[in-house]
């Protein structure tokens, strides 16, 4: 780690304030452009400002282009600034808790999820700008439609104002079109800047792409009643050369459409196949919408370029094949990958990666949080996989078939024991160590994330950091005991011996299915069993895990360290090269007079190029120097190579099972069988045992999880005044869903 700086912090957020006033800058172009006098300063700044090489009014690249590379220059050198920033942890003051306005749940259950004050605020800016930019737009060109006077061989009034309303829808759909891109940058320096998590982010871009879709459906509509309101349907199969073609509009707009119907919540969670591949009819949708209105690709390269610069570190980074160290098969299916790690590749608790797994599918990419610590100091990255949905399960039937051929003298190897992966993305910013407490309230596999950060806490209380949170309430619901299990893959004692004497962590488990509860045992008015945790542990989970070992460490091929939210210096010098590449070859497109004389579907293609060029001619020669520095820091990787011998598939003997079982039962804590939660009792007793503190409570479930514990939030702090205690509760969400 790199020296602090002194004022580091003061600099990035004098960074961030001028992050903010370009965004600003750039919604200001859109609130302006229906006021007249607005309008004429900026066709006054048009004459100001060259015109030739940008090919376009120079006010559009002033307003709308510009601000977006600004806010992602000044975006890498925040990020950079964060390492130059002593780390910050909870302050002990005897100030009373408050929880944060912008991040606390407003509206627990609504069509569009439980939503705080930051959601409603972004929706609302956005839905206001574009009902603004509409409504006054198409009223005033109403006015000037219904003042002047028809000319002879015109079309009638009313269809002229049919026609300019459908023209203004379009131009609205190009505000959520332009956003849309910057969420799904995985590595966005946007998001990693504000340190917005991935659920919102994944949020964000379905809710403006639902806006975008919804927005041109009306513009189609608009449009097929205006050409048949003149009788000119054939116009809606034409395509023109210059000005708007548009047939290539209709095609755009049904990629649009099934996009928009395959991502729906119920499609999306039981055919993630059909959704993922029909999510790349983007490519289509880009593609004719620039033979559609070409004109107007300036309003979005910016955000464009991010992306298409994103894809292509990822796509550098994922042809490099990683072998996986281990994988062991747990009692309740769950299954465990570990792989190795560069030094110089940096992750958190609370990462998630993208992995390919070439012998199960060569095409189907899956997140999957991180379940270590960046500071076990093993260079290796955990995740786990459970198999609910049918890629998930042809993993551990590949595993359990791989178990079967041994026994029966055929060893075959599942999936070669390498995978494909990108990232690590997420959250950076290690917010829950600045609580006094933690509530980590999980559902089924959305443990993991809190595996991370129970280690991660557990290492710097090792290191004898300060301030660091002090108790930690595990509240773990799952259906079948087996899955339980997962706890016991690590064992804090074997972190920090005397960690009681640092951090209380108590494990607070619920079975829900009734079927351990025995005649005997339901004597209790609501049907339900306790047990310690020690003791339902040694009573009910002694399964051993199926392990299984990939190529020793020794030879094993590791990640590639080209990742898009990787070295800051690198990634902000390959953007810069990729922004003045996009200029300096659009621009000598147009000084040559080759983008003016063409026809739409040349200047479509020559966007393309530029992009392209931009890209892979510009940025990619950085990014190789980048790959090539690296390998040569680390000769030894550079010289692994992978040893295809099948891999070893051990039977664990009694004595293994001990090893691999790390001591379940050092958990503190208790088991309650047939029962779910009482969110309402749980919180009250946390909220008199964490009296005057700041507890933050992360949440990694079902939406119906996150909205009941969300709700124990609010209420708690609604009560917090007339109570002789003020307690806090922060609420975070960290599911993982897409």
């Amino acid at each position: 780690m790199g020296s602090y700086m002194k004022g580091a912090s003061q600099m990035r957020l004098a960074l961030q304030v001028v992050i903010s006033i370009a965004l600003i800058w750039w919604y200001l172009f859109w609130f302006l452009q229906p006021i007249n006098k607005a309008v004429l300063w900026l066709r006054q700044s048009d004459k100001q400002i060259s015109q030739d090489f940008l090919g376009t009014r120079g006010s559009t690249w002033l307003l709308q282009v510009l601000p977006f590379m600004v806010m992602a220059i000044l975006s890498y050198c925040a990020i950079a600034l964060k390492r130059k920033i002593r780390p910050s942890t909870r302050k002990v003051t005897g100030q009373k808790p408050r929880v944060n306005v912008w991040s606390k749940p407003l509206i627990m259950r609504s069509p569009l999820g439980m939503l705080t004050l930051s959601d409603i605020f972004f929706l609302l800016l956005n839905v206001s700008l574009i009902v603004w930019y509409i409504t006054k737009m198409s009223v005033d060109k109403s006015n000037l439609i219904d003042a002047s006077k028809l000319k002879k061989g015109s079309h009638s009034k009313a269809a002229q104002k049919l026609e300019s309303i459908g023209v203004y829808f379009g131009k609205a759909a190009l505000i959520p079109f332009a956003l849309l891109w910057i969420p799904v940058s995985r590595a966005s320096p946007f998001f990693r800047v504000t340190g917005v998590s991935f659920e919102r982010v994944v949020k964000y871009h379905t809710w403006l792409g639902l806006i975008c879709i919804w927005i041109l459906i009306a513009h189609g509509i608009i449009f097929v009643a205006y050409f048949s309101s003149i009788h000119h349907t054939k116009e809606l199969l034409t395509w023109a050369n210059t000005g708007i073609a548009v047939f290539p509009g209709i095609i755009a707009l049904g990629a649009g459409l099934m996009m928009l119907l395959t991502a729906l919540e119920r499609v999306r969670r039981n055919h993630f196949n059909i959704f993922f591949v029909t999510h790349h009819l983007y490519l289509i949708f880009l593609l004719f919408f620039l033979f559609h209105c070409v004109s107007q690709m300036v309003y979005v390269v910016t955000p464009i370029l991010l992306f298409f610069l994103d894809r292509f570190i990822r796509i550098l980074q994922s042809r490099k094949s990683v072998d996986i160290l281990s994988t062991r098969v747990l009692p309740s299916g769950a299954i465990e990958l570990k792989f190795a790690k560069p030094d110089d590749v940096e992750y958190n608790a609370l990462s998630f990666m993208y992995i390919l797994l070439p012998g199960i599918s060569k095409f189907e990419w899956h997140p999957f949080s991180v379940a270590s610590s960046p500071l076990d100091q093993t260079n290796q990255i955990c995740i786990y996989i459970k198999p609910l949905g049918g890629y998930t399960k042809d993993i551990h039937d590949a595993l359990i078939e791989t178990k079967q051929n041994q026994e029966a003298g055929k060893l075959k190897c599942p999936f070669g024991f390498r995978l494909h992966l990108e990232g690590p993305y997420g959250d950076e910013s290690d917010f829950y160590l600045q609580y006094d407490s933690l509530v980590l309230v999980a559902g089924g596999i959305g443990v993991t994330p809190f595996l991370a950060i129970i280690q991660d806490i557990l290492h710097r209380h090792k290191k004898r950091q300060q301030n660091l949170p002090s108790v930690i309430e595990l509240i773990f619901c799952v259906r079948n005991p087996k899955d339980l299990c997962i706890l016991d893959t690590i064992s804090p004692s074997e972190i920090l011996p005397d960690y009681s004497d640092f951090v209380k962590i108590t494990v607070h488990a619920y079975v829900t299915s009734k079927e351990l509860v025995t005649d005997v045992e339901m004597n209790s008015c609501d049907d339900s069993v306790v047990l310690s945790y020690p003791h339902f542990s040694d009573t009910y989970r002694n399964e051993p895990p199926k392990q299984f070992s990939g190529p020793p460490l020794q030879v094993v091929r590791k990640m590639s360290t080209l990742t898009g939210a990787g070295n800051v210096k690198w990634i902000a010098a390959t953007f810069f090269s990729t922004l003045v590449g996009y200029i300096v070859i659009f621009g000598l497109f147009n000084i040559t007079g080759t983008y003016a004389d063409s026809t739409n579907y040349v200047r479509a293609m020559v966007y393309c190029v530029v992009l392209f060029l931009a890209v892979v001619g510009c940025g990619g020669p950085l990014l190789v120097l980048w790959a090539l520095i690296q390998r040569r820091k680390s000769p030894k990787s550079s010289a692994q190579t992978f040893h295809s011998s099948p891999p070893r598939v051990t039977t664990p003997s009694t004595d293994d099972v001990q090893s691999i079982q790390p001591g379940g039962a050092s958990w503190e804590g208790d088991v309650t069988i047939g029962k779910r939660p009482n969110w309402k009792g749980l919180f009250d007793d946390m909220a008199k045992q964490n009296a005057d503190k700041n507890v933050g409570v992360l949440v990694s479930g079902s939406s119906r999880m996150q909205e009941d514990v969300g709700a124990e939030c609010v209420r708690k702090r609604r009560l917090a005044g007339a109570e002789d205690c003020s307690v806090a509760f922060h609420y975070h969400s960290v599911s993982f869903e897409l």
